[in-house]
Order: structure tokens, then C-alpha cells, then sequence
């Protein structure tokens, strides 16, 4: 006996009955002989699913919005966004792709195993050759690589699946992260760690109590080993006058971030970097008090300040070798093409 869902109207006049099987998602038909409804042997009893309220025990309910393995062979090859319709005891959902194409609404009947959430979303601004990647293409997102950059934010992306190469705009592709063990994690890149040279502009942190947040500026002297000697713009040496130089640990040093245009200003809650005390710090707009000036909050002091526009920026992390807009979160909506 293999556990499966009966079909709406599966029950026909010439009793055969459509089953879903959704730990496979293969379907099949049979005689209403060879058919009987599902129990559970619970506490020394037969009990029906539907009496068992297994839906408040999957993390998916109603309404979820998720993301839905194509197979090819047994293998992944692709991911659907799709939303949770409905429970089906603990294991089993019936999922709805309203990105289909076609003028119908699709669903499915699938075992959670064939599901993942949404993956994080962040706002990448440059991608590089050779980043593990998804593009999104025919309704679901694909595994590939980049392999060329092109001008206007366009990429040549290589499908993982079939090896065909097409130009996707950045806004259709995302970096690549991997469901385990109930977290995700990005991909590898392949990246060895940031190599810097004598003369590249870089920014350092510090771990020391009153620094947390701040970025120092600063150029790159030479490698020390797998350390960079850095003479810093702002900050001093005891004297007072001679630019500081220090022995810097790969962790704690970046390249300089790309200028962002600014072009409206900034909204409150926007992060953002303001400079203060000769470096970085970030903060978020806590006050729009005119085009030109805001205050800003620093929550690891709690404390607010004001400060002119041309002393702030954008706010960016360096992740995995690469500049990352505002901090990554996980997407409650939709991770589809923001054109």
C-alpha cells in the first residue's frame, strides 16, 4: 500500500480513481477496489489525518510563499516560485504557480521534501565572471555562471543544465545559496581571499572597544605575508602630523566601495555610512530635516547626530569577494525579476 492523494473528482462513473503521489509526483489511476482512505496508528488507535491538525506542525502554512524543485533524472535543475494553498497532513502540500505562463492558474500536489524557502535576496551591485549564479528564465530559477559582463548591467549566463548561453539583465539573476540542514548557505566562489597591491585604495576596521562600524581609509603600502602594511588618509601617528601606518589582517581590510549616486537623497531608514571622527561609520536615516541635511542614528552608540548630504553614502558590505547594497535579508516576497 503506497500512500498517496486522491484527485478532486477522482472518483469517476467508471470507478477509477486519480491518485498524486507526492514524495515521486507521479500520478496514476486505479480501481476503486484498490483504494482506501489513509489512517494513522496513533496512541493504540486509528486516527484520520484530517482529525490530527497536522498542519499547525509544518512551517508551511497557507499562503507561504516557497520555492519548488523542478527534477530532471532525480536531480534539481531548477526552482518555481510558487504559494502554499493548502496542508495536506504533515508532509504533503498543494502548491499554486501564479507565474505560470498560460492563462490558468497551475498547482501541485508535492511531498515538502520538493521545497525550499525563499532564498535570501539581496541588492548585488556587480557580479563577477565565474559567480555561481540562478537566472531567471522560464518561469523558475536556473543554475549557471557568468561569463561575461556587458555594459547596462548585462550579463552572459550560462545555463548549468543545458550549457546555452544567454544575456540576462542583473535584475534577473541573484547570487546562489543552498537549503542544508534548515539554513542557508551561499555558495563558494572559488575566491582565495581579496589579493591587494602596493598602491590599491582600501578600507580598514578594528575590532578595538569604540570602532565597531567604522571604516578608515587608507592605501595599501605593501603585503606583509598574508597581512597589508596601510598608511591611513585621516588618521595620525603620535605626532600628530605623520599618516598612520599599520600591519593590517586580511579580515579586517576591503577594497574602497563604489560611489553610488545619490540622485533624490535619502529616506528615513535608509543605511547609510556618514563620516565622522575620520572614518565610516554606519548609521540609518532617523530624520529627514531638508534635501541637504539629516540626522542619523549609530545603534551601537546609541546616539544621533546631524550631518550635511556630501558627508554621507550609501551604506555596502564586501561579501564573498563581491559589494553587496544594504544588509542581506530573507525576501518575504516574491524573488522574482525587479524590472
Amino acid at each position: 500500500w503506497w500512500l498517496g492523494v486522491a484527485l478532486v473528482g477522482g472518483g469517476r462513473a467508471d470507478g477509477k480513481v486519480a491518485v498524486r503521489f507526492p514524495a515521486t509526483r507521479e500520478e496514476a489511476e486505479f480501481d476503486l477496489a484498490d483504494v482506501r482512505p489513509h489512517l494513522e496508528w496513533v496512541a493504540g488507535e486509528w486516527r484520520s489525518p484530517e482529525d490530527m491538525e497536522t498542519s499547525k506542525r509544518t512551517l508551511y502554512a497557507k499562503g507561504t510563499q516557497i520555492e519548488v524543485a523542478r527534477l530532471e533524472a532525480d536531480s534539481v535543475v531548477a526552482w518555481f516560485p510558487a504559494i502554499v494553498a493548502k496542508t495536506i497532513w504533515k508532509n504533503n502540500l498543494l502548491v499554486e504557480y501564479p507565474f505560470w505562463k498560460g492563462s490558468e492558474l497551475c498547482n501541485e500536489i508535492i511531498d515538502i521534501k520538493h521545497i525550499r524557502p525563499c532564498p535570501p535576496r539581496a541588492s548585488v551591485i556587480s557580479f563577477c565572471v565565474n559567480d555561481d549564479v540562478e537566472g531567471f528564465q522560464d518561469d523558475g530559477w536556473w543554475p549557471g555562471k557568468i561569463t561575461e559582463i556587458h555594459p547596462k548591467l548585462t550579463y552572459t549566463f550560462k545555463s548549468a543544465t543545458s550549457g546555452k548561453k544567454v544575456q540576462l539583465h542583473q535584475n534577473t539573476l541573484r547570487l546562489r545559496y543552498d537549503w542544508t540542514d534548515n539554513q542557508w548557505k551561499q555558495v563558494a566562489q572559488n575566491l582565495s581571499g581579496t589579493k591587494f597591491t602596493g598602491g590599491d585604495r582600501v578600507e580598514v576596521s578594528s575590532d578595538e572597544e569604540g570602532f565597531h562600524g567604522a571604516w578608515f581609509q587608507g592605501t595599501v603600502v605593501k603585503s606583509v605575508g598574508h597581512k597589508f602594511l596601510v598608511e591611513y588618509d585621516a588618521l595620525k601617528d603620535d605626532d600628530e602630523t605623520t599618516p598612520l601606518k599599520e600591519t593590517i589582517g586580511e579580515e579586517h581590510i576591503r577594497p574602497s566601495p563604489p560611489a553610488i549616486p545619490v540622485t533624490n537623497g535619502f529616506k528615513v531608514l535608509d543605511e547609510i555610512d556618514a563620516y565622522t571622527n575620520d572614518g565610516w561609520w554606519v548609521g540609518v536615516i532617523s530624520e529627514v530635516l531638508s534635501n541637504q541635511k539629516y540626522k542619523v542614528y549609530f545603534k551601537a552608540y546609541k546616539e544621533q547626530d546631524e550631518f550635511e548630504l556630501e558627508q554621507l553614502r550609501r551604506h555596502c558590505d564586501w561579501v564573498g569577494g563581491r559589494w553587496i547594497q544594504a544588509s542581506l535579508v530573507t525576501s518575504t516576497a516574491y524573488p522574482l525579476p525587479r524590472i
